[in-house]
């Protein structure tokens, strides 16, 4: 019976490291939908950015029910000359783990999330590149993979 425990131990503690060594970059991929968006001065274009999330994995919604779990977020650094809007997340799918009580807030497979850019009249004609960074954790049904920051790089034709 030791010997059972002691082994259910180490498959735990092998799983738990293999996880840590692993980060949820691997397993969630994120890139703007369109190649480049184009913009007229004083004018908006709506972006969006889309989550590819490997078969078998999910990530906490931007609310997710509990305080201790790390929400998606998406960060847009500030480009001179372009403002944005709040961050558009979509609908969450509530899903029940064996390792929760209650159903979490998650998102599986894609997710899209939007905003939109207005070009100020001041903002140079030419390629820009808004700079963005997504705050994640990938998890299966058994482990959380270390949470990351995920750079996104949206171009941006003002014309």
């Amino acid at each position: 019976m030791k010997l059972r425990k002691l082994s259910l131990f180490v498959l735990i503690g092998c799983l738990s490291a293999q996880a840590l060594a692993q980060s949820s970059d691997k397993v969630v991929k994120v890139k703007p939908e369109e190649s480049v968006y184009k913009v007229k001065k004083g004018a908006s274009v709506p972006i969006k950015v889309v989550i590819d999330i490997d078969k078998g994995y999910h990530i906490n919604s931007n609310r997710p029910r509990e305080e201790f779990l790390i929400a998606t977020a998406l960060t847009i650094e500030r480009l001179p000359g372009l403002t944005t809007t709040r961050v558009v997340y979509p609908k969450a799918k509530l899903q029940k783990f064996e390792f929760s009580e209650t159903p979490m807030s998650v998102y599986e497979g894609k997710a899209v999330l939007s905003f939109t850019a207005r070009a100020g009249a001041k903002l140079a004609a030419g390629r820009h590149t808004l700079k963005a960074k997504l705050r994640v954790q990938a998890c299966n049904d058994k482990v959380c993979l270390r949470p990351q920051n995920v750079n996104v790089e949206i171009p941006i034709e003002v014309m």
